[in-house]
């Protein structure tokens, strides 16, 4: 399809609502509601034959280096780690025409187990990576983990290099939209997978214009089975409301007309019947239902200060090691101290400290936003935790 300046510029209208022609106008424009789209923008403009400044051609330039810095670690990682699966990135970044720019924030991949997860995590600390955190949730019944890896940038001016490397793709919403820990083959092919990944990240933030651009991109790529599967998979996992608003915003915008669900508006008010159901399934264990609930409305919306003071009471009415297993999302910080001789994540629990051993070092537990000092010197003090002798540590279960 042909990508313009022009058409981003209306990509950028139907995702912020404002409108801008003159170029001045348009970069103010980009810098403040979509940083990240600037550089396709501008690397545009470019293409056509328009001549920048000193300061868009650092833009440009710079997010340019950050994708073939990527490129390059993405080879060596699945050289080494060759059960990897990348999502989203540079799969969308290769559909871009010629000459245009996809900025790239950090590398995503999947892998198949703790096994190929800590191996990639063993060779990236070993190139110069760091750890910077992790999430452990339990998912079907098993223990799951998602790593944040961050690699300084040569220029202390510009953001770090981060690398996030998870044993599932999603974890859904927290309610009515369900995780994916493996996808069906059918929907791994390249457009049907990271267009589902693209629909999960909405009930994080609204669609933005680069979400608008990848969409038609990724639908102009995909095969009549590519477009049934993902239709499918959007039915499946309660996404229709999502896809519903991406087939709008990117008509809007005059980029593309996305293949619509079939069904049309039965389908989406199936979908949020379902949604409402699966969410409401979660409070058959109040304590647990009702922190799943206020710990999604923190990561995902804005609390008022009722919610606020609720999820203060249910912090501390369910332990660290009880949350996780009941479904909530633990947050580790990486700690100094003993390594553990494991060879995957395992959960520890003495009184009211929590945290996981894993073979990339130890994590302190949290599933709120607060962490004591006491607790990170406590871990961190050399000595070997142990947990509590009626609380065996909570490993994953075998594949």
């Amino acid at each position: 399809m042909e990508l313009r300046a022009e058409n981003l510029t209306e990509a950028l209208g139907a995702a912020c609502g404002e409108l801008a022609e003159e170029p001045a106008a348009v970069v103010e424009l980009v810098h403040r509601t979509e940083p990240g789209f600037a550089a396709t923008m501008f690397s545009a403009w470019r293409a056509e034959g328009i001549a920048l400044n000193a300061a868009l051609t650092e833009d440009v330039e710079s997010a340019a280096d950050r994708v073939d810095r990527y490129r390059l670690v993405a080879a060596e990682l699945t050289g080494q780690v060759t059960s990897l699966t990348a999502v989203k990135g540079l799969e969308v970044a290769a559909l871009y025409p010629a000459g245009l720019v996809r900025y790239m924030n950090d590398l995503d991949f999947i892998a198949p187990s703790q096994e190929d997860l800590w191996a990639a995590i063993g060779w990236l600390t070993g190139t110069g990576w760091d750890v910077d955190t992790a999430t452990f949730s339990f998912l079907e019944g098993t223990l799951h983990v998602m790593v944040s890896m961050r690699m300084q940038n040569d220029d202390r001016f510009r953001l770090p290099y981060g690398i996030e490397l998870a044993t599932y793709y999603t974890l859904g919403n927290q309610g009515g939209i369900p995780p994916i820990v493996r996808m069906p083959g059918t929907w791994r092919a390249a457009a049907v997978k990271n267009s589902i990944m693209l629909l999960h990240e909405r009930y994080e933030q609204p669609f933005r214009a680069r979400d608008l651009v990848d969409a038609a991109l990724l639908h102009e790529s995909m095969s009549e089975g590519e477009c049934r599967a993902l239709h499918e998979a959007v039915i499946a996992l309660n996404l229709a409301v999502e896809y519903s608003e991406l087939v709008r915003l990117v008509k809007q915008a005059g980029l593309a007309d996305l293949t619509p669900l079939p069904g049309g508006r039965w389908t989406t008010a199936r979908t949020r019947v379902a949604r409402m159901s699966r969410g409401a399934g979660f409070f058959a264990k109040p304590v647990a239902g009702t922190g799943r609930h206020l710990q999604r409305r923190l990561m995902m919306a804005n609390p008022g200060q009722a919610e606020k003071a609720a999820w203060d009471l249910v912090q501390r009415r369910l332990h660290p090691v009880t949350a996780i297993r009941a479904g909530l999302l633990g947050f580790g910080l990486p700690v100094s101290g003993p390594r553990s001789d494991v060879t995957r994540a395992v959960l520890r629990r003495r009184g009211d400290l929590a945290w996981a051993d894993t073979p990339a070092g130890r994590f302190l537990l949290t599933v709120g936003d607060f962490v004591s000092q006491e607790a990170v010197a406590e871990l961190g003090d050399g000595e070997q935790a142990e947990p509590e002798p009626d609380l065996a540590p909570v490993a994953e279960a075998s594949r």
